[in-house]
């Protein structure tokens, strides 16, 4: 007899909180391989689209791939919305970085300027994604 646990890697678990958490927002989730840099969610909403790259975190660092800078530093060029959302699974803190500022996120981690750290409320969250002012983007 052959037993199949299944256990949901740590950004499934993230994902399931913000797809359940905020149902007004459309959102699909990627799976993307064959476009590098991608971020993982994609949402929409009064007409307004987003883009979240979902992290999870032990420490203060966030795993940043070089694609994943390019397209959310470039994406913000073009005025684009989009957001790196990070969970510290030890201290259970949710924080968003504008991807404006992904060069500082890779550099400096939990420790960058965030636009959101919880506690707070979903509806916080669905408020910044959608209506919070974006910083310029910085120099690489």
């Amino acid at each position: 007899m052959v037993f199949i646990i299944l256990v949901k890697k740590p950004e499934t678990k993230l994902w399931l909180k913000l797809k359940e958490n905020i149902p007004s927002i459309q959102w699909t989730r990627f799976e993307n391989w064959a476009v590098p840099g991608v971020p993982d969610v994609h949402g929409i909403e009064e007409g307004i689209d987003i883009f979240v790259e979902l992290k999870i975190t032990k420490n203060n660092s966030i795993n940043l791939s070089p694609f994943q800078i390019s397209w959310n530093y470039k994406h913000s060029l073009k005025g684009g919305r989009s957001f790196i959302m990070a969970e510290h699974i030890g201290l259970t803190a949710l924080y968003i970085f504008p991807s404006s500022i992904v060069h500082s996120v890779a550099a400096k981690g939990l420790k960058a300027e965030y636009i959101y750290k919880s506690p707070g409320t979903w509806q916080q969250v669905r408020e910044i994604l959608l209506h919070s002012p974006l910083p310029k983007p910085e120099a690489p």
